[in-house]
């Protein structure tokens, strides 16, 4: 079976799945840095 990969920093998502953007993050705080990456135009991070 395979596991959730949170789209921000890879972890796993073990016991928090959020979705936000069609992506998938382990945490408030990753969905966040995505969000101000996403609004100053920095997802080459990505």
């Amino acid at each position: 079976m395979e596991r959730t990969k949170c789209y921000h920093c890879g972890d796993t998502c073990d016991k928090t799945v959020i979705n936000y953007d069609d992506k998938t993050f382990c945490c408030n705080g990753c969905k966040t840095v995505y969000e101000i990456f996403s609004e100053n135009d920095l997802t080459c991070y990505y």
